[in-house]
């Protein structure tokens, strides 16, 4: 992740397993921290709160992978091709999912139940 620091532009690795977004009106600001998300100017003064706060999980890059990233930088050869790295694309299951997390598991599986029983009596 590129982070802006003065005027310079520095390379920051997760500490956390997660990343926070604030998004709103298709600006996108990252977070290492939940609190710094909901404090973010985004967040607060911006959107009114109609902002979006994101949770991603986020896997820590090890010492070895960085000097080894290093390593080829300097010597300018590339193990990979820029262009064939592919944007995220949200399926068309995503606000179903999202559903399903926030009511849970448990209740759609009770509702589930109460259907069957309900069926059940009134056949």
């Amino acid at each position: 992740m590129i982070v802006k620091v003065g005027h310079h532009l520095l390379e920051a690795y997760p500490v956390e397993n997660y990343v926070y977004e604030v998004s709103y009106c298709g600006r996108k600001e990252f977070y290492q921290d939940a609190w710094d998300a909901f404090r973010s100017t985004l967040y607060t003064k911006d959107s009114s709160y109609n902002a979006t706060i994101t949770k991603i999980p986020v896997r820590p890059i090890s010492e070895k992978r960085i000097e080894e990233r290093l390593l080829y930088q300097k010597s300018n050869s590339k193990d990979w091709d820029p262009s064939a790295v592919e944007e995220f694309k949200q399926s068309r299951l995503y606000p179903f999912r999202l559903c399903l997390r926030k009511i849970g598991l448990p209740l759609l599986i009770m509702l589930y139940v109460a259907i069957w029983i309900g069926l059940a009596i009134f056949k």
